[in-house]
């Protein structure tokens, strides 16, 4: 998905929680690409990725692949969940699900095809799921519209 659609989402999820817990949830649900691409923040990657309309799979450089796999592992979120749960922080627990919720909706919006397809067991397992391309203009039509649709029912 696309990180509106992750920003969305996590807010329709997180509607009836209180606004400063639901902004938490939110970010952290946005911020899993952010990071899987920190690694690209420098002057020639970035040049590189705008010089082309749709940059090609083997430009992406490797740390950026892994910062990604990182980012998108529900391996590693599941450490950290339950590093917080029993730490007894079970609101820090609750809000960073809005990650979980990030990672479990890319598995179904990226191609297996893609070097960025989440790989959620790695580093245990490279396996990653054979989703749609949420990048198609016929997905992201129908995704939009259902958002449309669900906040029209949540919120009016």
């Amino acid at each position: 998905m696309d990180s509106l659609s992750h920003i969305l989402l996590n807010n329709l999820i997180y509607k009836d929680v209180p606004m400063e817990s639901r902004v938490w949830a939110i970010v952290l649900g946005a911020i899993p690409d952010l990071f899987g691409f920190s690694s690209m923040f420098n002057t020639e990657d970035l040049k590189r990725a705008l010089f082309f309309k749709k940059m090609p799979q083997s430009m992406i450089p490797k740390k950026a692949i892994l910062t990604y796999r990182l980012s998108h592992s529900l391996v590693l979120w599941m450490i950290i969940f339950l590093f917080l749960y029993f730490l007894n922080y079970k609101w820090a627990a609750m809000i960073w699900c809005g990650w979980a919720l990030h990672i479990l909706t890319d598995v179904f919006t990226h191609s297996s095809r893609s070097a960025l397809a989440p790989r959620i067991f790695w580093p245990l397992s490279d396996w990653c799921f054979a989703g749609f391309n949420w990048s198609q203009k016929k997905f992201l039509i129908f995704s939009y519209s259902l958002f449309a649709i669900l906040y029209f029912i949540f919120y009016f």
